[in-house]
């Protein structure tokens, strides 16, 4: 029998230099860092995949590999022209609203998406339900509203792999959509803020996202379907993830805490620097695998797998109140 939320829940190279507090501080990377990452693991992915002896049965293998060798202004795609103009305002402080409210409602699938928001239960609860572009601005804010654009965004990312890669793309993303509004609950828990953990929370897979696009395109190339052995595309999208998705942060302008966060998410380098983002990710991430499977999800064992600096009480205390809302 699946087990209740409640049940669940109550069960890299890092660069770091030494705080005056005595801690680690995060050292932050540039765009630079996570191409060279990328060209290093794909050259030992080729090199690997070359000895296997495996080539002639498993050709879609190198040419993918090939494919994700390209550079990223070829392989990942762009945001569209309305998100991105719109993300840059929201950055603004200071920035006319008109102005905004006339780039939003250039694209009907953002206005959709501010609306959606702005209505929901976290932000509507015992208010008017709204239909006008800046009275849905004025009540989530500019951060909620560049939170809106990335999830508008993503989702046009999304391609056509094939069987069996579209099941498993549709999983991903899902899981990213769950991960989200995970993410802005215990986002206080590390200091972080909690619309912008929401926003990269969306993205922090993104690195995925562009694995399956390049699945697609081969897919289109050969006009077939793409066969590749089984467990190999585990350890390319477990490889080339995270810093693929550092790359399209700093593409998308989305800033190098955003990127850092994408490309250090899962902490296998356990480096015990304070990055609020990239553990906010991790705990959210493990926090919506151990709801969707019904498992039980040991806190204090995620705060010394992680090495995380935030308080494991702070996150059990935000989880407990969002499950007596609901």
């Amino acid at each position: 029998m699946p087990r209740r939320p409640e049940e669940i829940l109550h069960a890299y190279e890092p660069a770091v230099e030494e705080s005056r507090g005595g801690g680690l501080v995060w050292l932050a990377r540039d765009n630079s860092y996570w191409s060279e990452r990328v060209e290093r693991v794909l050259a030992r992915l080729r090199g690997d995949w070359a000895q296997s002896g495996d080539g002639a049965k498993w050709p879609d293998a190198a040419a993918l590999l090939s494919l994700l060798s390209a550079s990223p202004v070829e392989m990942i795609r762009q945001l569209p022209a309305a998100a991105r103009d719109a993300m840059a305002l929201c950055e603004q402080e200071n920035v006319p609203r008109r102005q905004l409210v006339d780039q939003l409602s250039k694209d009907p699938s953002l206005v959709q998406g501010l609306l959606r928001q702005a209505n929901s239960t976290s932000n509507s609860a015992g208010l008017s339900p709204i239909l006008a572009v800046d009275a849905a601005i004025d009540r989530i804010g500019l951060a909620g509203t560049r939170a809106v654009v990335v999830a508008a965004s993503v989702d046009g990312l999304l391609s056509k792999p094939g069987a069996p890669y579209d099941a498993l793309l549709a999983t991903a993303w899902q899981r990213m959509v769950n991960t989200g509004p995970m993410a802005r609950a215990i986002a206080p828990a590390f200091a972080a803020d909690g619309e912008e953990a929401f926003a990269i929370a969306l993205l922090h897979d993104v690195g995925l996202l562009i694995i399956f696009d390049q699945i697609s395109t081969l897919r289109t190339n050969n006009r077939r379907a793409v066969a590749l052995p089984e467990g190999w595309l585990d350890l390319l999208i477990g490889e080339l993830h995270e810093p693929l998705g550092a790359i399209a942060a700093h593409r998308w302008g989305l800033g190098i805490d955003a990127a850092d966060a994408i490309g250090t998410h899962h902490r296998r380098a356990r480096p015990g620097d304070r990055h609020p983002l990239a553990e906010t990710l991790f705990v959210a991430e493990h926090l919506e695998a151990a709801v969707s499977r019904g498992e039980p999800l040991d806190l204090f064992g995620l705060w010394e797998l992680g090495d995380l600096t935030g308080d494991p009480m702070h996150v059990r205390g935000i989880i407990d109140r969002q499950l007596s809302r609901n």
